[in-house]
Order: C-alpha cells, then sequence, then structure tokens
C-alpha cells in the first residue's frame, strides 16, 4: 500500500523491491542534482554538473516525514528505509546526520 493520505515532499512509496521486500524511500536533492552524466540515466542529461555538497532540503523536515511515515497505520508493511533520489543522493551535505 502506497501512502496517499498526505503529499509527502522528500518520500515515497513503500515500493516493492525484490532485494529488499518494501521499500519507503527518501528523496535528498533536487531533480537532477547530480554529479554525473551517465548515459543510461532515466531523467535525462545532466544540466549543469553539480559537485558541491550542501544541505539541499532541510534535514530535520526530511526525519519528520519520515517518522510521520512509519506512524503510518501499516508502518508494519516497511522492511527498508531506501536513501535514493532523483541525483545523486550523497550531494546533501547532511545525509550522514
Amino acid at each position: 500500500m502506497v501512502f496517499e493520505s498526505k503529499r509527502w515532499k522528500y518520500i515515497f512509496g513503500p515500493v516493492p523491491s525484490r532485494r529488499l521486500g518494501r521499500s519507503l524511500g527518501v528523496d535528498t536533492v533536487p531533480l537532477k542534482t547530480c554529479n554525473w552524466n551517465c548515459v543510461y540515466c532515466q531523467l535525462g542529461r545532466t544540466k549543469p554538473l553539480v559537485a558541491n555538497r550542501r544541505e539541499w532540503f532541510p534535514r530535520e523536515e526530511i526525519l519528520e516525514e519520515v517518522a510521520a511515515a512509519l506512524d503510518e497505520p501499516n508502518r508494519g508493511e516497511i522492511d527498508w528505509i531506501t536513501f535514493i533520489a532523483s541525483g545523486e543522493t550523497t550531494l546533501h551535505a547532511g545525509i550522514g546526520w
């Protein structure tokens, strides 16, 4: 079941994964924020390339959304929380926090 009770800004899912079961996705950067220009990227070419790490979205807000999603009635259906982005996830300077 996908969470539809709220409009989420930073999370999506849970989505089925063959390796992980049901995964709640966390998107830490804006669309196509990336330091790569992979020819196979489903999002298309990267223009411009981004090499500087910064806190693209407030990490407290991201964490609040994750916590709220885990409090949803179907939280038992989430096997993993996956940091996956519309670009390069590790460009968020606060990801380790």
